[in-house]
């Protein structure tokens, strides 16, 4: 894959989203399924170690450049990152004067079921491989209802989560 289209692939998946996670149905599709750059584990890997540092949600998408191209890549990330919400300025007025439009709250709304959508799907495709190993998806199961019923902070479920597999891997549970 060269630069060019992974900052393409990059600047879509910023650009098709409203933020936060909803790039990653994008991402995940046109880089492990299409065009088969990262495993679904790399994928996954990259995400997380873009997920817990501090910051937007959206610092995966560096980490994932740097995790297919190196620095050069996490530059690239960091610029298809950064340039839609730069060119979004200019348009913050004018959304001001259509925002009670219902063709505008027609379209957010549409936007906002696609992107649960897209999460979905990705959810589904990041449980598949834990299906085997009941332990993982215990840890799955919980660290979703304690984000749910508690609305705990995700990095510390993430810790919580590191924590107990490391306790079952010493105790023998497999857990890959």
């Amino acid at each position: 894959m060269s630069l060019v289209e992974l900052f393409l692939v990059f600047l879509k998946a910023v650009m098709l989203s409203s933020g936060g996670l909803q790039a990653l149905p994008i991402l995940l599709d046109d880089l492990t399924v299409q065009r088969s750059v990262l495993t679904y584990g790399d994928f996954a890997t990259a995400v997380a170690i873009g997920r817990i540092a501090p910051g937007p949600n959206g610092l995966f998408v560096i980490s994932i450049g740097y995790y297919i191209a190196g620095l050069v890549g996490a530059i690239i990330g960091a610029i298809a990152l950064s340039l839609p919400p730069l060119l979004a300025i200019g348009l913050v007025r004018a959304h001001q004067r259509l925002a009670n439009r219902p063709w505008v709250v027609g379209m957010t709304r549409g936007i906002a079921s696609a992107s649960i959508g897209l999460l979905t799907a990705l959810g589904y495709n990041f449980t598949v491989p834990l299906i085997p190993q009941p332990a993982s998806v215990a840890i799955m199961l919980v660290a979703l209802a304690v984000l749910i019923a508690l609305r705990a902070d995700a990095l510390v479920v993430l810790g919580g989560g590191a924590l107990v597999a490391i306790g079952l891997y010493f105790v023998g549970v497999p857990l890959a």
